[in-house]
């Protein structure tokens, strides 16, 4: 599956693959929904100045949070993934995986 963001200059915007999911706070235990535009683990390592690699599984979906939640997660089939202090941990409570695309006027 690509994860490159589509150009369309006929119309001057970009197409961008997106991935939601819901999982309880740990502050608040309240649901909360995440969407994020996907990625790639290089760009998201050198934004937020990570070092570690990425998930060892090469079908590792990357994603940068839009709006509230973690700075970025991964996605690897119904599992999802939040990076803190350079480790990758599991979501226990994710549900409702979505996945979609956003469109970004240029």
């Amino acid at each position: 599956m690509s994860t490159a963001i589509e150009n369309n200059t006929t119309s001057n915007n970009i197409t961008v693959p997106t991935c939601s999911f819901t999982y309880i706070s740990n502050r608040t235990f309240q649901p909360r929904r995440v969407t994020g535009g996907e990625r790639t683990w290089e760009y998201l390592k050198e934004r937020f100045s990570r070092a570690s690699e990425g998930l060892p599984d090469p079908s590792a979906r990357y994603f940068e949070t839009i709006g509230f939640g973690p700075f970025l997660f991964a996605v690897i089939g119904n599992d999802v993934f939040y990076h803190d202090r350079e480790k990758w941990l599991h979501y226990e409570s994710a549900t409702n995986i979505e996945y979609g695309t956003i469109i970004i006027d240029l």
